[in-house]
C-alpha cells in the first residue's frame, strides 16, 4: 500500500509494536502530515498497532475501530492500515528536513505463512540472532495469528489462514554506496531458505534519501529475533 503523508491525518490505536505513539506522532508530523485523536470524516488512516488487544480475536475491534469501518461503509475516504504498512510509509517517504550520508540502507522484508509445528521456529530465532551478530544488521520479526490481516486488511481469506501463523521479518542493513546489495539479498534468502517448513514472500529495496533520519529512527527501535515468549 502507498501511503502519502503530506496533508492527511493519522490517528492511532492499538499499542504499537516498534515505536512509541508520540514518536509515531512525531514522525507524521515530519512528513508535513497530521495526527488527530478522533474518528471522523476528516481522518485519512488509522494505523493498527501490531500487539493487538485481546478483544480483537474474537471481533471485539474497539469504538475507533468500529467507527471507521461505519465510515468507510458510508464512503468515507479513510483507510485502515497496519503498523508494518505505515513504518514501510515512513522508509519511503522521508522528512522534510531528511539527510543523506555517504552509505546506503538495504531494506529487506520477508513474509510467510506456517503450519503451526512444522516450522523450526528455534532454528529461525537462532538464524535472526546470528544476522544481528554477525552483520550488524537490524532486525525486526513476528509471528501473530493472521485473523485481523484476515478482517480488517482483507489481506487473506479464511481459507488461506485456518490454523496458520504469520510470521513477517525486516531487515536493514547499513552498505557502502558501491557495495553489492545482490550478494547480501542472497545470503538472507538462503538462510530462510534453510529453515524447516518456511516458505515466504522476499521483497526488497536501497534507501539514499533520507538516510540519516530513518538510520536514527531505527536507534530507538528495539531489535526483535525471539519469536517465541
Amino acid at each position: 500500500m502507498n501511503i502519502s503523508f503530506e496533508e492527511n491525518s493519522f490517528c492511532f490505536t492499538g499499542k504499537l509494536a516498534e515505536l512509541k505513539r508520540t514518536q509515531a506522532e512525531r514522525e507524521v508530523r515530519a512528513r508535513s502530515g497530521y495526527s488527530q485523536k478522533v474518528i471522523n470524516n476528516e481522518l485519512t488512516y488509522l494505523v493498527l498497532g501490531s500487539i493487538p488487544s485481546t478483544g480483537w480475536k474474537h471481533g471485539n475491534y474497539g469504538n475507533k475501530i468500529v467507527k471507521a469501518k461505519q465510515l468507510i461503509e458510508n464512503g468515507a475516504d479513510l483507510k485502515i492500515i497496519s503498523e508494518k504498512d505505515f513504518m514501510i510509509g515512513l522508509e519511503n517517504i522521508a522528512p522534510v528536513d531528511s539527510g543523506e550520508i555517504d552509505e546506503k540502507l538495504l531494506i529487506y522484508r520477508y513474509k510467510a505463512l506456517f503450519q503451526n509445528g512444522d516450522m523450526d521456529i528455534t532454528a529461525l530465532e537462532e538464524f535472526l540472532e546470528l544476522l544481528t551478530e554477525t552483520t550488524n544488521s537490524h532486525v525486526s520479526a513476528t509471528v501473530e495469528e493472521p485473523f485481523i490481516y484476515k478482517d480488517l486488511y482483507n489481506e487473506f481469506s479464511q481459507e488461506d489462514i485456518d490454523n496458520l501463523l504469520f510470521f513477517q521479518c525486516r531487515i536493514v542493513k547499513h552498505l557502502d554506496l558501491d557495495a553489492d546489495s545482490q550478494e547480501f539479498v542472497d545470503m538472507i534468502a538462503k538462510g530462510f531458505e534453510s529453515i524447516k517448513g518456511l516458505d515466504g514472500d522476499i521483497s526488497w529495496s536501497e534507501k539514499k534519501e533520507g538516510t540519516a533520519s530513518f538510520a536514527k529512527l531505527l536507534q530507538d527501535i528495539p531489535l526483535r529475533t525471539k519469536l517465541t515468549e
